[in-house]
């Protein structure tokens, strides 16, 4: 009986491996829990997400879905978690001081037209575009916490209060992220600003 006993202790491991093949699992990698409990931390509102299909270039590291980020946005987006990271203290680091220097309120809402899409960039030959790697983000503009809208494609040209926000915005974005592009930059940026932060540099504020 003792004898049977222990051959049965003694393949518990085994048969526990064996249990445990099939079972899935949440992504992983040297960087994803660390990247994940950070924005838990920071408060960030997301979900963990599949891997965008594309493949290939289009591969997002450690993706998650997002509907807040220092900011409620207005639609969730697909993006890396390190650039979850990178927006969030975008969020709170710049674009609230300033919409509290400019306007005297918080921002409530921030909207944008698109974060991960598997695309290579138009006019740059075939250099895939950051949005490919969850990388990149393409705001069309923020609401205030009175209700007020805050558009690029309106409000970028001029000099109210709302046109030096937005530039000085700009400006701050190019000291964080690698690529930010605005309506000055070329027709395809007229209603937003796009923000990145792949391998290349350039700073259209």
């Amino acid at each position: 009986m003792r004898s049977g006993f222990y051959a049965i202790y003694a393949l518990l491991p085994a048969l526990l491996a064996a249990c445990a093949v099939g079972v899935p699992h949440a992504p992983a990698g040297p960087e994803a829990e660390p990247c994940v409990a950070r924005l838990d931390r920071a408060g960030v509102t997301y979900a963990v997400a599949a891997m965008p299909a594309g493949g290939g270039a289009c591969t997002v590291d450690t993706p998650v879905r997002v509907e807040a980020a220092g900011i409620a946005w207005n639609q969730p987006g697909v993006v890396s978690c390190a650039f979850a990271l990178d927006l969030d203290a975008f969020a709170r680091e710049d674009v609230t001081p300033l919409a509290l220097a400019r306007f005297g309120q918080k921002v409530r809402l921030l909207r944008h037209l698109g974060t991960f899409a598997c695309r290579r960039e138009t006019g740059n030959g075939n250099r895939w575009s950051a949005h490919a790697s969850g990388r990149a983000i393409d705001i069309a503009g923020f609401e205030l916490a009175d209700g007020s809208v805050i558009t690029v494609e309106r409000d970028w040209r001029g000099a109210g209060a709302k046109s030096l926000f937005l530039q000085d915005l700009a400006r701050r974005a190019c000291r964080r992220f690698s690529v930010v592009l605005t309506p000055d930059s070329d027709r395809d940026h007229r209603d937003h600003i796009h923000l990145d932060s792949g391998p290349w540099t350039l700073c259209g504020a």
